[in-house]
């Protein structure tokens, strides 16, 4: 996992094997561990931890912020750590999760396919967006508020691909299509990551 300033990132996939050369650049500089380690389900386990023991430990200075604490620490502990590596000074936390399709299907519906867990997201203020090769599940549809469809040219470079929304709406998009390029600098995004056109 790593963070950049604007976000932080894991890729989920086992093998590095396929990167293309400019794909495993960007992740080398965004990943402290050794691309190609992968994610598994321990990361997304949340932490056994109970709520008298929090409570021992940290004094929240009312009730509510006891039962938001417990609720963000239900969260797996890998959303945890990328979320408190890229809060922003707005209390805001981008977290990106590459290649989720290479987990196994029951950890990823047990993780991505609950509400409950996008609802804990969205009440610490996380984004999540991950991304897949193939068709989200059923569940992942019904849980995500936005699906975009990526579309890139054999032999291209991921950057070259278009962006469809599929699902809800974008402020990036709309409700059309764009270059993920052009996405990219709408979202005033570090240009420097972007492989040259």
């Amino acid at each position: 996992m790593r963070r950049h300033r604007s976000f932080s990132w894991a890729d989920c996939a086992i093998s590095a094997e396929g990167l293309s050369r400019e794909s495993r650049g960007l992740l080398e500089r965004g990943w402290s561990r050794a691309v190609g380690d992968g994610v598994d389900s321990s990361d997304l386990a949340a932490p056994q931890w109970t709520a008298e023991a929090v409570e021992r430990v940290l004094v929240p200075e009312n009730r509510m912020d006891s039962l938001r604490l417990m609720s963000y620490l239900a969260l797996p502990g890998l959303l945890q750590e990328l979320a408190a590596m890229s809060t922003s000074p707005s209390g805001e936390s981008f977290v990106l999760l590459t290649n989720i399709d290479a987990l196994d299907r029951r950890l990823r519906a047990s993780v991505f396919g609950r509400p409950d867990v996008h609802r804990r997201l969205h009440e610490a203020r996380v984004s999540l967006f991950v991304t897949a090769k193939g068709r989200p599940t059923q569940a992942e549809q019904s849980t995500f508020e936005r699906i975009l469809r990526i579309d890139v040219a054999r032999d291209s470079s991921w950057s070259e691909g278009t962006a469809q929304l599929e699902k809800g709406y974008s402020h990036v998009t709309g409700d059309g299509s764009m270059s993920l390029r052009d996405a990219w600098h709408r979202l005033r995004l570090d240009p420097t990551l972007l492989p040259p056109p």
